[in-house]
């Protein structure tokens, strides 16, 4: 490999690619970018199916809003313990060697769930031991698969990138989330896993199909990875916008991602609903997220990306607010599709900003903290959970809501500048 400048420039049987399918999907002549891109839309795939899958399974065995919470704080726990080490790996370690160790270990979490399942053996420790396991590999899947972006695309098609790094994470929801629902109600739920499981052999082959750059700076000049972990805390302490960025990354969606442990409830006691709507409310929120990633993918830049981060926060939590008093499925909807449109703008400009901010030796490290919010997550779902037990779930979507909103009302206090850049 000669460097950097080879892996971003398009081949040349590829130079009409661009003109074919529009801007929006510029970064897709990238052929590196092309199977990481891949890779992103079958891990994401097979994530909803699983996320989907394990807390229906969780509502399944014991009805509880707080069990299903507690299914995800299970996954979360490895995320807040090993999230910031798998910025330390994206920055120190081969990085192709170690997404496939990742992969191969995700992989065999998913057969061995199919298995326990479609036997009849599962239980509900089960669930929450494999949510675990696949918790360590997720903490390191995401820093890798983000940090090295720019320097597989170049800086002049980053926006373009994340955006469409935001679509391959959110818009697989589209189908995903109602193709698996309506699979789980005519084979069962272990056919979730079993198609999870099958699509990660996609992600592995993909996987070997990169030609990742080399990791930037003297491997014998980086120290201990303690030394490199404290050094990307200390690059975000000294950098107001950059620590921000990272709490106004991490506050919002740590909350409201927690509204999906709340869904089976809604959809079993407010819409008297089954699986299969569970699975078409999350496809049809995912139309917002396709939409707002296309729209910002077509733009090689947004300006005043601050205030477009606090105007779509103060969205999402305005419509989560919004479900603690929806009944209807004609009213969920368009909620759910305005939540999925904020997130997927929302990490665009914000992880954009950060990568355009930061160093190329210490991306992974930053990124890492920023996906914090994966294991935080869980953590306000038990709490959004006991409330919902206690009072109901519109009062576990409101008490979401308000939580949101106080987050940017600090935000704007503690940096009113923000909103500027």
């Amino acid at each position: 490999m000669s460097g950097e400048a080879d892996i971003t420039k398009p081949r040349s049987r590829l130079a009409g690619f661009k003109a074919g399918v529009g801007a929006p999907f510029a970064s897709l002549a990238v052929p590196n970018f092309r199977y990481l891109w891949f890779g992103q839309v079958g891990s994401a795939t097979a994530m909803h199916a699983d996320m989907l899958a394990r807390s229906w399974l969780a509502w399944q065995i014991t009805g509880s809003f707080t069990a299903v919470a507690g299914v995800n704080v299970a996954r979360g726990i490895p995320q807040l313990i090993f999230g910031l080490a798998g910025g330390v790996v994206a920055d120190r370690f081969d990085r192709r060697k170690t997404l496939m160790i990742i992969q191969a270990w995700t992989f065999t979490m998913y057969a061995v769930m199919a298995a326990l399942i479609l036997l009849d053996f599962v239980e509900l420790w089960h669930v929450y031991a494999i949510a675990f396991l696949q918790g360590i590999s997720m903490s390191m899947n995401q820093p890798i698969r983000t940090s090295v972006v720019p320097q597989l695309v170049g800086k002049d098609k980053m926006l373009n990138a994340i955006s469409l790094n935001s679509i391959a994470i959110n818009g697989t929801r589209f189908v995903g989330p109602a193709a698996v629902a309506f699979i789980i109600g005519f084979w069962g739920v272990g056919s979730a896993y079993v198609l999870s499981a099958a699509v990660y052999v996609l992600v592995l082959w993909t996987t070997t199909k990169i030609k990742f750059p080399d990791i930037p700076g003297d491997p014998k000049k980086r120290g201990s990875a303690a030394g490199q972990l404290m050094e990307g805390f200390r690059f975000i302490a000294k950098d107001r916008m950059i620590l921000t960025l990272v709490l106004l990354g991490l506050g919002p969606f740590a909350i409201g991602i927690a509204h999906r442990s709340l869904l089976p409830g809604l959809i079993t006691e407010v819409l008297e609903s089954d699986v299969e709507m569970l699975g078409i409310l999350q496809s049809v929120a995912a139309i917002g997220s396709l939409g707002a990633g296309l729209y910002i993918a077509s733009h090689t830049n947004i300006p005043r990306k601050g205030t477009l981060m606090l105007v779509v926060t103060v969205a999402y939590g305005a419509s989560l607010l919004a479900m603690g008093w929806a009944s209807l499925f004609w009213v969920v909807m368009p909620l759910l599709i305005v939540g999925a449109m904020s997130q997927t703008v929302f990490r665009a400009a914000n992880t954009t900003l950060l990568l355009e901010r930061t160093p190329d030796r210490l991306r992974g490290r930053v990124v890492s903290v920023t996906l914090i919010d994966q294991a935080l997550s869980p953590v306000v779902g038990i709490a959004a959970g006991v409330i919902a037990d206690a009072w109901g779930v519109g009062s576990g979507f409101a008490f979401l809501g308000i939580a949101i909103l106080a987050v940017v009302a600090l935000a704007m206090a503690v940096n009113p500048g923000f909103r500027k850049i």
